[in-house]
């Protein structure tokens, strides 16, 4: 028979099984706000997060919203901060701090990234955290007929084989809503622009 920590061990594996088909299904959805789609797959010890969403704005737009790092705390669901600590040309280091988060949870979490932009339609970031020994993300921006395309790809691998499955829960959920936030974001600004623009050419003609 199995004794009591036996069950609690095999109850604890088919509670992170749950937990990382939940996470997967909740990313994996497209957003109706903009066209969002989010896959998610395991690469040997890391897991990799695959975003691409078609925004109705320019790529200049675009490219501003995604850069203006200080602002992301404005629109980005559980981010408290945003701060850009240092610029040197296209080199920049940028700190985040939040709460992700995870069913009826908040997952506290603070990143660091090294950042380095490629003008005008390319970002990467190297990220550091406490439980993530590798984060790296790209950012590419593609016009196109009816707007701009974001692609988004990020690698995330654990300090430790310990880490929990809620932790991963939580990284992974920051990382998307962060993107979904960004093109929502994207859209918002272009829309305001457009208008702008429609409301200019109506006053000059009168």
């Amino acid at each position: 028979m199995k004794t009591d920590a036996a069950r609690f061990a095999v109850t604890l594996r088919a509670f992170h099984r749950l937990i990382f088909a939940a996470s997967v299904a909740l990313v994996a959805v497209p957003v109706e706000a903009a066209d969002i789609h989010v896959e998610v797959h395991r690469a040997d010890d890391a897991v990799v997060i695959e975003a691409s969403a078609l925004v109705d704005a320019d790529a200049p737009t675009a490219w501003r919203v995604l850069t203006d790092y200080a602002r992301y705390a404005d629109f980005v669901p559980g981010l408290r901060s945003s701060q850009v600590l240092s610029r040197q040309g296209s080199r920049l280091t940028v700190t985040q701090s939040g709460d992700a988060p995870v069913w009826l949870l908040h997952m506290p979490f603070e990143i660091t990234y090294e950042v380095t932009e490629f003008p005008p339609f390319r970002v990467e970031s190297n990220g550091s955290a406490e439980s993530l020994r590798r984060f790296d993300s790209t950012y590419l921006l593609t016009p196109s007929p009816g707007g701009v395309r974001i692609d988004y790809v990020g690698h995330l691998a654990p300090r430790s084989a310990l880490m929990g499955r809620i932790e991963w829960m939580a990284a992974r959920q920051s990382v998307v809503t962060e993107f979904r936030a960004l093109a929502e974001q994207i859209e918002r600004v272009g829309a305001a622009r457009a208008g702008s623009v429609t409301e200019e050419r109506s006053s000059s003609v009168r």
